[in-house]
């Protein structure tokens, strides 16, 4: 096993605009290392609430979970269109 680094940029329409880092629910063997914000980093342990353009980095323990990852990485909101 291999582990594998993921990195996600969030967009206006992400399911975790606005949540806290340490909320965000990911895969089994997945973690969340911490997010990168305008040339800073900000660790998990300071939970910052999730802006727009923030970068997310994460890491899969396994290189097979990697796929799993990215797709919860990438979460859009979910839209109603009533």
């Amino acid at each position: 096993m291999k582990p594998s680094s993921s990195i996600h940029q969030v967009y206006f329409n992400s399911a975790f605009l606005g949540a806290k880092l340490s909320d965000i629910p990911l895969p089994e063997r997945c973690f969340l290392l911490g997010l990168v914000r305008r040339n800073r980093v900000y660790s998990l342990a300071d939970s910052p609430d999730i802006s727009e353009e923030d970068w997310l980095v994460a890491v899969a323990l396994d290189e097979a979970l990697l796929p799993e990852l990215d797709l919860c990485l990438k979460q859009a909101q979910q839209t109603n269109a009533d």
